[in-house]
């Protein structure tokens, strides 16, 4: 009789140490070390290679900061505020990083591929999708005297209705504060006479204006409630108002997507982002954060990851101190500061977006008097919450 072949798997399965079992480094640091790794030395792919010879030249209009215009780019083209002071108090994140992280490679494409396979195939849902939000941006006040920079941030917490008779909220300017980013521009600022009201030096705005705003604390302000109004809309697309249907609608296969993506951007040339790459990511990076389908959001991040030039810059920390995989697109002028790039920090575990945030590479002469360096996060907005429920946001009175 023929002797039975012993299993070699189960023989070394058996033969494993309990600290190599898979079901105990699932989620663990170890785990979670080595996919950063992965990630972040991931090979130029082909096609990256050929285009990285060229890439489009943009503009970016800022008729807002960006920390502003980022946040709102999910709320609809046009809302009707309701009752609303405004309000807020902590000190902004926004700060320095660094610009040498410790995994760098030439492109970043097949990293954000892998985090897109990371996302969960199946979502709760519920009668709200509710997001919290941290911004900060920098902003340079050039009076008579010295440029001295201050740094604005807030809370934000959004709620979109997805069900008949819900309602969408946006509060903003939770704990909002303004006040001078460093001991030096607190020195600089008092020798200018402790100005309440301020002019920053650049709007970037077509129209010639410029930005005003106004020192303060959070116990100086109340939020500002703005109840979104807009029949079934509960979100911008582009120039469009899209219903939570719309939304649903939309491909999960990351070529559609970019078909989609590519017809709106031809129907919003006129928007405050001009140039096809940077708007493209924009809009995708604002799906990510919008009551999608999980397909939605990988493909989103397949869109990105095909754009020409981006590159990881392996592991790096968000303003909030969350350690992520960071990705860019090549830096353009930025008007109100010199020039600056684009930054994605993803968690790869789980594909959620922690921050998309801009950062400083080469400060303008005024930017520079400021004391602002390359690698300064001039404004970011940071995810801290996303989630189902069925309970709407408690409006502050």
């Amino acid at each position: 009789m023929a002797r039975k072949r012993p299993d070699v798997m189960k023989t070394l399965a058996d033969a494993r140490p309990p600290e190599f079992d898979p079901e105990r480094l699932a989620g663990s640091e170890r785990a979670r070390h080595d996919l950063i790794t992965i990630l972040s030395s991931a090979p130029e792919a082909p096609e990256a290679r050929r285009s990285a010879g060229f890439v489009r030249p943009f503009t970016w209009r800022w008729a807002l900061p960006v920390a502003a215009t980022a946040a709102a780019a999910g709320v609809l083209v046009a809302t009707l505020p309701q009752g609303g002071s405004d309000s807020g108090g902590s000190r902004a994140t926004a700060g320095p990083t660094t610009d040498s992280p410790r995994h760098t490679p030439e492109n970043g494409r097949l990293a954000l591929l892998n985090v897109a396979n990371r996302l969960e195939s199946k979502a709760d849902e519920g009668r709200y999708w509710q997001s919290t939000t941290r911004s900060g941006w920098i902003g340079i006040v050039a009076p008579s005297g010295s440029a001295f920079a201050v740094v604005s941030s807030e809370t934000q917490q959004w709620s979109y209705g997805v069900r008949p008779g819900t309602q969408s909220l946006w509060i903003s300017g939770i704990d909002a504060t303004t006040e001078p980013r460093t001991e030096r521009d607190t020195a600089r600022w008092r020798a200018a006479g402790s100005p309440k009201d301020l002019t920053l030096a650049e709007s970037g705005s077509r129209s010639g204006g410029k930005l005003g705003l106004r020192m303060e604390s959070g116990s100086e302000k109340r939020p500002t409630v703005t109840r979104i109004n807009g029949g079934d809309k509960i979100a911008a697309l582009g120039a469009r108002n899209v219903t939570y249907a719309d939304l649903r609608k939309l491909p999960g296969d990351s070529g559609k997507l970019k078909k989609t993506l590519a017809d709106l951007y031809e129907e919003d040339r006129g928007s405050e982002i001009s140039g096809r790459t940077e708007w493209m990511w924009r809009q995708a990076a604002g799906l990510i954060s919008l009551p999608v389908k999980p397909e939605v959001r990988a493909a989103a991040y397949r869109v990105i990851a095909d754009l020409p030039g981006i590159r990881s810059l392996g592991e790096v920390t968000d303003p909030l101190g969350r350690k992520g995989v960071g990705f860019a697109l090549p830096a353009t002028e930025r008007p109100d500061y010199g020039t600056a790039r684009s930054e994605l920090i993803v968690d790869p575990a789980t594909g959620a977006l922690l921050s998309d945030q801009q950062v400083l590479t080469k400060p303008n002469a005024k930017a520079a008097e400021a004391g602002l360096t390359a690698g300064t996060v001039v404004n970011h907005t940071a995810t801290v919450t996303s989630k189902w429920t069925d309970r709407q946001l408690k409006a502050p009175q």
